[in-house]
């Protein structure tokens, strides 16, 4: 990877960095669809969020909570195969999910 790839890359590790407060402990490379579908189903306001992850950096997972304050859309392709969170305000900080 060169240039914009490689500036992404490390912007990424560096949100990992913050986020999980250590560094990454490996890169996965999925193959993915980046195309958005040109219809996507309005499931309705994502209010908040649950995920579980090692935040401190000690190898214990933790359960965390957070309620959107400006709520994005939950939405899906028309097959209802992929979920795709679209708009909404919030940010990925030392702190966790803001917004």
């Amino acid at each position: 990877m060169v240039g914009a790839d490689e500036r992404c890359l490390e912007e990424g590790r560096e949100l990992y960095r913050v986020f999980h407060n250590s560094p990454e402990r490996r890169i996965i490379r999925r193959r993915c669809d980046r195309m958005m579908p040109k219809v996507l189903v309005d499931l309705g306001a994502l209010r908040g969020l649950i995920y579980s992850a090692d935040r401190d950096g000690c190898g214990r997972v933790k359960t965390f909570i957070h309620f959107m304050e400006t709520p994005p859309r939950l939405m899906c392709d028309p097959q209802g195969n992929q979920l795709y969170v679209i708009g909404g305000r919030y940010s990925i900080t030392r702190r966790g999910i803001e917004g």
